[in-house]
């Protein structure tokens, strides 16, 4: 058998890759912070504020949220200039949240995108909202005057979702603002710098152990198991 060598040319493509192709920042169109959350509510979910995530905790005891890769547009202080007028002093001092004032009828806003889980008259807490975010957490707005969403309405960071009010056990109009995993509580300064109104430049570590979950405020990501033994701010609920 006789093999014949073919010789053609092959057309020379000039291809600048700069000018035909975008490179795009994940962070551009991706939240980094997202996980896995439940997302369709019972109706005992929509009833109570305690309520857990069963999806939360289920193949690892850590959660880590790297507050640092949350972008500007995807989160919001609850109530714009407002001044924190009570602090977080946990469940054997009966205050789970903090207390913050502007005016009646303010406008109260989301702190992240997220799902309305509850939205309903609820004891000592008068009018509230609970909001569950997709990174995990839940935010918690009480006392208000009128509450503007209802279970199922999906929200985005710094929509509007109630009115500053005095409803429920309150001597004064103010915001009632709670942060929670899995259903347990923490100090919402965790969260936010309550003076300049912006998220923590940290992580949250989140820990359960038991029936109990530990959050710390830690440096960036990567973080080592020694944070858990530091004297960063912290909370055991």
């Amino acid at each position: 058998m006789e093999f014949h060598e073919i010789n053609f040319e092959v057309p020379q493509l000039e291809l600048n890759a700069f000018e035909s192709v975008a490179i795009l920042d994940d962070s551009e169109f991706m939240d980094v912070t997202r996980i896995d959350i439940t997302d369709v509510f019972t109706a005992s979910d929509m009833h109570d504020v305690t309520i857990t995530d069963p999806k939360l905790f289920t193949w690892d005891n850590e959660l880590l949220i790297d507050l640092t890769r949350v972008r500007e547009d995807a989160y919001a202080f609850p109530l714009s200039g407002a001044k924190l007028i009570s602090d977080y002093k946990g469940s054997r001092k009966n205050h789970t949240g903090v207390d913050l004032k502007t005016f009646a009828k303010d406008t109260v806003v989301s702190a992240f995108d997220g799902i309305v889980r509850m939205s309903k008259p609820y004891a000592a807490y008068g009018n509230v909202i609970v909001v569950r975010h997709y990174n995990g957490l839940e935010t918690l707005y009480s006392h208000n005057s009128k509450n503007l969403v209802k279970p199922g309405d999906r929200v985005t960071a710094g929509q509007p979702i109630a009115l500053v009010g005095r409803t429920g056990r309150a001597t004064t109009d103010h915001l009632h603002f709670e942060v929670r995993i899995n259903g347990q509580h923490f100090d919402p300064k965790l969260l936010f710098n309550m003076e300049n109104h912006t998220l923590q430049d940290k992580s949250l570590l989140c820990v359960k152990s038991g029936n109990n979950i530990r959050v710390n405020l830690v440096d960036l990501f990567p973080y080592q198991a020694s944070y858990l033994n530091q004297q960063e701010p912290s909370q055991n609920l």
